[in-house]
């Protein structure tokens, strides 16, 4: 048997510049209400590029109202999100700029994560919040290390599924994790079932950075991760309803988030975590 390869790092940032420069010259782009969409000119009619936009509208919309928005704290405040629907396959990403990256391919195929992507940015908090945007590069580094990364997805995750749920809107599932009434058992059976189970349900719940998902063994992490993350962010909320859990994302910035559980549910993280282990079946690290 042959050396395993070391994984190696992926950004799915990398290339946002040129996809912009790209749909800038061989696009088109529609405005709404809450959304501006760039999409490849050969890639959608006229009446599906119309569409997206209203649909998009309501769901970004419906999004912005169950998040109360615009908060104090939000980067984006009032600006529409854009997405740039590119060619060719990626992983859909935020920007933290108000921008999404999403390939048109996904979005034909109702596979794209159109709210979870918009969620993201409406969830930002103002700069420094991303490792680069700190001037000093260790601070930056200590940020990223620190961010909970569980729930950074999760509460994205949530939000979409509850607003699809809402207004009808097609969420695409990424990681077929089958939605908010079916993500427990999911967690739970991809848990005991992935080689990796501990190290992932070890990272969730916690602030702790999974850098594997950045790395070529996304594919083996990922599905499980995001759909344990989810599971955890929906007992969090169920705790502690819904704009608690939001209030959370500025205080990761402050790095005081757990402090803040501990204010908003009389309980700490890892009592929180640990019933939430306990009820999936699952032997908490």
């Amino acid at each position: 048997m042959g050396a395993q390869a070391t994984p190696q790092p992926i950004s799915p940032w990398a290339d946002d510049s040129s996809r912009v420069e790209w749909l800038r010259k061989n696009g088109r782009s529609l405005a709404g209400r809450h959304v501006l969409v760039w999409a490849p000119n050969d890639s959608l009619s006229d009446a599906a590029l119309r569409g997206l936009v209203d649909t998009l509208d309501i769901g970004v919309g419906a999004l912005r109202s169950l998040m109360r928005a615009p908060l104090p704290w939000q980067r984006i405040q009032n600006r529409p999100v854009v997405f740039y629907l590119g060619p060719g396959r990626f992983i859909s990403h935020g920007s933290g700029t108000g921008a999404v990256f999403i390939s048109v391919s996904r979005v034909r195929d109702r596979m794209a994560p159109l709210l979870h992507e918009a969620s993201h940015e409406l969830l930002v908090p103002e700069a420094p919040f991303y490792r680069e945007e700190y001037a000093d590069s260790a601070q930056g580094r200590r940020a990223e290390e620190q961010l909970p990364i569980w729930l950074f997805e999760g509460l994205p995750d949530v939000l979409a599924q509850n607003v699809a749920a809402e207004t009808g809107v097609h969420e695409g599932d990424v990681f077929s994790i089958g939605g908010l009434a079916r993500v427990d058992s999911t967690c739970a059976a991809r848990i005991k079932s992935s080689p990796r189970g501990a190290e992932i349900l070890a990272s969730v719940g916690r602030g702790v950075y999974l850098a594997a998902l950045m790395t070529t063994d996304r594919p083996q992490v990922a599905p499980v991760f995001y759909a344990c993350s989810q599971s955890l962010t929906k007992h969090l909320i169920d705790q502690m309803g819904v704009a608690n859990v939001i209030a959370l994302f500025p205080a990761m910035k402050a790095r005081n988030w757990e402090q803040r559980v501990q204010e908003f549910s009389g309980r700490s993280v890892e009592t929180l975590r640990s019933e939430w282990a306990k009820r999936l079946g699952l032997s908490s690290p």
